[in-house]
Parts: C-alpha cells; sequence; structure tokens
C-alpha cells in the first residue's frame, strides 16, 4: 500500500482521496483543502497476488482503517471522500461496514466514474476501431485475463520488463485518453497489485445496502466514459438517499484528471452541505 499524507493547511476540512485502481492522487486536481491519498499500487498479497479471496474488499477497507487511525487531521476535521473508480467502490464498502461512525465518519462524498456493482457484470472495454458501441464485456476475458502468467507477461511487456511498480505522474501525460491512463497504470502498479485489485472486485455488490448511506453525495460521470456505461451512475444516485447526478459531456473514466474543474467544484458544494 502507498499512503500519502498532504501537507495540512488551516483549513477545518479534511478529504481522503481514494483512486481508481492502477491510478494514485496525481489523478486528482488541486482541491481547497487539506487532503490524505491513499492507494494500494505497491500492495501484493501473496506470491501471486492472488490471496485475497476469502476476504475481498474488506482487506482493503482494514488497512484504510490502519492507516487513518494514525493521521490526526483525520480525527481532528470535519471529513469528506472524494473517490475514483475503485476507490468509489472501496469508499461505499468501507463506509457501510463501518455504518457511517468511528473512523468513517463522514460529512459527504464525491464519487467519480463509479459503480455500485456487480463491476464485472457491467465493466466493458471499448473496441475502438469498431465504433463506439462495440464493447467487450470484462467478464468475459476474466478467466485467462487474470491468469498469473498473463498478468506478469502483460506488466513485462507495458513496463519495460518491470514487474514493480514505477509511480507515474498522471499531469504529464499529454493526450490523457481512458486507453493511455490505463496503459501508464499499468507501469505505476506492481503486477500483483493488479491480481489482487480484480480479484477483490470480483463479486462486489453494495447496492441492495446503498440507502443507508443518507450523507449528501454528488456522483459525476462522463458521456465518454470506455468503462462503465452512464447507466450505472444513474442507478447508483436512484440507489442513494441524498445523492446528485452530474454528468460531464466529453469525460471519460480519466474524468477527475481531464474534467479537474468538475470534482473542484463538486468538493465545493459537499463542503458547502
Amino acid at each position: 500500500m502507498d499512503a500519502k499524507h498532504m501537507p495540512e493547511h488551516e483549513e477545518r476540512e479534511v478529504a481522503l482521496l481514494l483512486p481508481g485502481m492502477s491510478f494514485n492522487a496525481s489523478i486528482f486536481p488541486n482541491l481547497p483543502l487539506a487532503t490524505i491519498a491513499v492507494d494500494f499500487n505497491e500492495l501484493a498479497l501473496g506470491k501471486n497476488g492472488g490471496e485475497v479471496a476469502d476476504g475481498k474488499m474488506a482487506i482493503y477497507s482494514r488497512m484504510l482503517d490502519d492507516f487513518l487511525s494514525g493521521v490526526d487531521s483525520w480525527k481532528q476535521k470535519r471529513r469528506i471522500v472524494v473517490a475514483h473508480s475503485f476507490g468509489g467502490m472501496l469508499a461505499l464498502w468501507w463506509l457501510l461496514s463501518h455504518r457511517n461512525e468511528g473512523v468513517a465518519r463522514i460529512a459527504g462524498m464525491v464519487l467519480i466514474a463509479t459503480t455500485a456493482g456487480p463491476m464485472f457484470d457491467v465493466a466493458c472495454l471499448r473496441v475502438g476501431f469498431l465504433g463506439r458501441n462495440w464493447r467487450v464485456c470484462i467478464k468475459h476475458l476474466l478467466p485467462w485475463w487474470n491468469a498469473p502468467w498473463v498478468t506478469r507477461g502483460v506488466k513485462r511487456l507495458l513496463s519495460h520488463g518491470r514487474l514493480s511498480a514505477d509511480r507515474v505522474d498522471f499531469r504529464t501525460i499529454e493526450r490523457p485518453s481512458d486507453l493511455s491512463l490505463d496503459l501508464a497504470g499499468w507501469r505505476n502498479t506492481d503486477w500483483r497489485a493488479m491480481r489482487s485489485y480484480r480479484i477483490a472486485m470480483s463479486g462486489f455488490d453494495v447496492r441492495h445496502r446503498l440507502a443507508e448511506v443518507a450523507i449528501p453525495t454528488i456522483v459525476l460521470h462522463g458521456t465518454e466514459d470506455t468503462l462503465f456505461p452512464l447507466e450505472v451512475a444513474e442507478d447508483l444516485v436512484a440507489r442513494l438517499p441524498n445523492a446528485e447526478l452530474r454528468v460531464i459531456t466529453g469525460a471519460g473514466h480519466g474524468l477527475p484528471l481531464t474534467h479537474g474543474e468538475a470534482v473542484v467544484a463538486a468538493v465545493k458544494n459537499v463542503l458547502e452541505t
């Protein structure tokens, strides 16, 4: 796990930044409050990154607990969560597992390009040369895609032979399409962590409990997201008691990087509630 505690400011609020699978905090814009960022791109659970089958998402939730319990500013300030993709899934699991109490007592959330589940039933890859309506669902690829030798081989191919994480500053990517961000994410992530992420997300589904999440939530989703269709965000908002959907025209799955102004506006609005 890689965790970075940003320099503290005088603000009375603090935001927990949870980036998507294979990303890091550089995908988020600068926010008008103190921030704490956590990612799991170096988390190798077992020899091949596969020892998460029993705990699944709960393992990440417990590690988040352990980290935040040692951060004084998290205890002392009004807290919100800003989460992207996998980070949004983790935020929902974490919040529900604590019933919005204790370390997970949150005043509001901004959820970006994410889902409440089931992850692999809705996540698809857009086959660009066949047109925007051609999508291949990831669940059909998983039986071979998540094999250790495949993940290891793809990681070597995309990372100049490196199997460990090589931190990427996503702000330096000149043309941040969903594809280019995904390729950079492979470089940014240990190959075993890639497998751990996927196994943790397998079977993830908290839709039946979203009525318990009463805190103000703004959901951002791009019209050009190549991973999750807009219907995922619409369903998420319909199930949350106090949520607003903002559809960002032209934004892809990398929305927090390419349309940072929408994220900043959403954070300000959540803080005002």
